[in-house]
């Protein structure tokens, strides 16, 4: 059998791939060793977990390494998977895993291949895998066994703890009614199942398990189509999932990604609220880790539009339970800073990543007399219905409705049929807000399009008397908000310090 060494420091790699992740090496092996299962399509996830010996076995029923991802499996230097593709990375868990362990077997077989490995550290330094035959598959999947170190602390040490961490970080795929949405959508089967020892973990009903109240099922949209489904609740125990995680569980493809409570303040009722909200096109976002998102700049738009949709959702929802965020009325100064801030966009491009540049467009609109002209619009976002539509002629351009619209006669003749409007008005450029939120420390944040600025913040009320001093501070509070905008959204590429610098200095020059 042929031996294989590393020609890459791999000290440092696999103690830079720990460190991307927020929780401890042990559970990152067990939920990306998950991840690669459930990218094979697997209907079965069995983990067994010898808590005497420490060692972890992850077998599947997938579809099994082909000979060229066998070989990239154990390649140091090979580039984890393009964003979007899957939600494992080329063998992450087992490389991670030699932060803590000495020794990793792998056997998989697939239908053009079929092979073994002992991966294992011959020296602190010298970390070499040989091939080996497989003996623990009967049939396509894989199988990986990690063997702990002796002197290293297991985060997870009976069943119950390891049920708990796939509740935290697959909490969708053990749910019946997600399981039937993935089986629909063609990702997963909806008879996947967990095997923790041995044991079945059978789907949960979310309602009797967290014992929840004020429930919301429904399905985010983005241009009149479906992108996900959702379920709100409030639960009768105090964070339902863990301390860990809370909020809104955001997932994409079964993985939960983040809680979140998209900038609201529930108060009180903070620890109670549960939800779980499946959006497959955040795959294309999720940061190598699989815990936050990111986006490179000039994203931010098409990020927005189905983050956005999940966050009007919970302020409806917030708003039934009687929970609404109350805007100041200081109106004319968030007027005035919408204003200022239209002046410097040209040289501080960031903000169209949220605010948007002033564009013009030729519209189409019916006259009085049932014509059609055309004007260049300013500040118009343009949209293609698939309606009929109609306008009104004390209202100009309405959108458009369902259905197929009808085609102009191209060319100068006029068409037979009188033309309906084809976009929208759309007003773009910044949008400033304040609210008043005492307890919270930041002076202001990002929501959606918006920037709020924090008017119960104590920077805020020392200036509120001086008209000034209160707009060099929303200027800066605004950039400051931003710049944690951009700190958040690139979390993967290197981000620019220098942006309320640059910004400021734009201001400054009017």
């Amino acid at each position: 059998m042929a031996t294989h060494f590393s020609n890459v420091n791999f000290q440092n790699l696999i103690r830079d791939l720990a460190d991307m992740y927020n929780f401890d090496v042990a559970e990152v092996v067990l939920v990306e060793l998950i991840a690669n299962s459930l990218d094979a399509k697997a209907m079965r996830v069995s983990i067994h977990y010898d808590f005497k010996n420490k060692v972890l076995i992850v077998t599947d029923n997938g579809e099994g390494m082909n000979r060229s991802q066998f070989s990239k499996y154990h390649d140091l230097a090979a580039g984890l998977k393009t964003r979007g593709a899957g939600i494992g990375f080329a063998g992450v868990g087992a490389k991670v895993s030699f932060n803590i362990a000495n020794c990793v077997i792998t056997e998989t077989r697939s239908n053009s291949f079929s092979g073994g490995s002992k991966w294992y550290l011959a020296s602190p330094k010298n970390l070499i895998w040989k091939d080996i035959p497989v003996s623990n598959l009967n049939g396509k999947g894989t199988r990986v066994e990690v063997r702990f170190r002796p002197d290293v602390n297991i985060s997870y040490s009976s069943k119950e703890h390891i049920v708990k961490i796939l509740k935290r970080h697959y909490l969708p795929l053990i749910n019946r009614e997600f399981l039937n949405l993935y089986e629909q959508l063609g990702y997963y089967s909806r008879n996947f199942r967990f095997i923790v020892n041995d044991e079945v973990i059978d789907p949960i009903n979310f309602k009797n398990t967290f014992k929840l109240e004020k429930e919301k099922r429904f399905f985010p949209t983005k241009a009149g189509k479906k992108i996900g489904y959702g379920v709100f609740g409030l639960s009768a125990i105090d964070y339902p999932v863990g301390q860990e995680i809370c909020g809104i569980l955001l997932c994409t493809h079964g993985k939960v990604i983040k809680g979140d409570f998209f900038n609201q303040f529930p108060g009180p009722l903070s620890s109670k609220i549960f939800g779980v909200v499946e959006i497959p096109f955040f795959i294309n976002f999720i940061t190598t880790a699989k815990t936050d998102f990111a986006h490179k700049r000039g994203e931010y738009k098409n990020f927005e539009s189905f983050y956005g949709s999940v966050r009007e959702e919970f302020k409806i929802w917030l708003s039934e339970l009687g929970i609404q965020q109350a805007e100041d009325q200081k109106t004319s100064d968030a007027r005035r800073l919408e204003r200022e801030l239209s002046k410097i966009l040209d040289e501080v491009p960031e903000l169209a990543d949220f605010f948007g540049f002033r564009t013009r467009k030729t519209l189409l609109q019916q006259s009085k007399k049932g014509n059609t002209n055309s004007s260049l619009q300013e500040d118009v976002e343009p949209s293609f219905p698939i309606t009929d539509g109609e306008s009104r002629e004390d209202q100009g351009v309405l959108d458009s409705g369902q259905q197929p619209g009808k085609t102009l006669v191209q060319g100068g003749g006029e068409g037979s049929l009188r033309a309906k409007p084809i976009s929208r008005t759309g007003k773009r450029g910044p949008k400033i807000s304040f609210l008043s939120i005492p307890n919270r420390m930041e002076i202001s944040w990002v929501d959606g399009n918006n920037v709020i600025i924090n008017s119960s913040h104590s920077s805020y009320l020392k200036v509120s008397g001086n008209y000034q001093a209160r707009k060099v501070h929303n200027i800066f509070a605004i950039a400051s908000a931003i710049q944690r905008f951009l700190n958040e959204g690139e979390k993967e590429s290197p981000v620019d310090l220098k942006f309320i610098d640059r910004m400021m200095t734009a201001w400054g020059k009017l």
